[in-house]
């Protein structure tokens, strides 16, 4: 079921639901959100996650799978002529098996890289984002692609932001803006556009990903299967040792 059949009855209940469908504070807007995508408990409830499709680059179609699990790890594996090429986390270290850099063995990331990808945490950040030491603000609007969106900026406890743009008319996030905090291109910001929502055991979540760096496009993925709670392992995360 797609997207907009699943948000005509939840939308129809946030009429009657405590909070306003012309959301006008920060919180109101998340927790409609929530209503949306099926509630905040779901995702509480959510532990790992396994996303297999395709992703685009360079004019090149590649298979490609993503695995997550609590608290942080995460592992893409993309299959390119053969090969496989690794992007990891496991919870300590940041490490890497990239085929086209001179070799096939796994290679650790300098501490830096590691302690950026600690940060990409499983569960998102919105959720009880006070109790985490997070602060949420309301920027106005902004249109999008023809799209009205409430601008929403997340502070996290370290530091760090991430703007949220919220279709004003559906309360989902339409893309979701980070900032690079390491290497030569610190400071830039990641437009990642996000859609093609459709139902996962009643839960919505985007299939399409889109990322862009001043407004051009370095990398699509689009997954035609997600599946909630695998059997994922920690030891499946971790750096392989000789």
């Amino acid at each position: 079921m797609k997207l907009k059949f699943f948000l005509f009855s939840a939308l129809f209940l946030l009429a009657f639901a405590p909070q306003k469908a012309d959301a006008q504070t920060a919180d109101e807007i998340i927790n409609n959100y929530y209503e949306v995508i099926g509630g905040a408990d779901a995702w509480k409830n959510l532990n790992s996650m396994k996303m297999t499709g395709t992703a685009e680059n360079f004019g090149m179609t590649f298979p490609i799978t993503v695995y997550s699990m609590r608290p942080n790890l995460q592992k893409v594996v993309v299959d390119i002529q053969g090969q496989q090429f690794v992007e990891a986390f496991d919870g300590e270290v940041a490490w890497t098996i990239n085929p086209f850099m001179g070799g096939t063995d796994p290679v650790k990331k300098s501490e830096e890289e590691s302690k950026e990808a600690a940060k990409q945490v499983f569960e998102d950040d919105l959720i009880n984002y006070k109790e985490k030491g997070h602060s949420v603000s309301l920027e106005g609007t902004e249109e999008i692609d023809g799209i009205e969106t409430y601008k929403l900026k997340l502070t996290k406890a370290d530091g760090d932001e991430i703007i949220y743009f919220f279709d004003t008319e559906n309360f989902v996030p339409i893309v979701i803006r980070r900032f690079i905090n390491t290497g030569e291109m610190k400071g830039k910001a990641i437009d990642t556009y996000v859609s093609d929502y459709d139902e996962v055991e009643g839960m919505m979540l985007p299939f399409s990903y889109e990322q862009k760096m001043d407004g051009q496009t370095f990398m699509k993925s689009n997954f035609t299967a997600i599946e909630l709670n695998p059997e994922l392992s920690a030891d499946e995360f971790k750096f392989p040792e000789e």
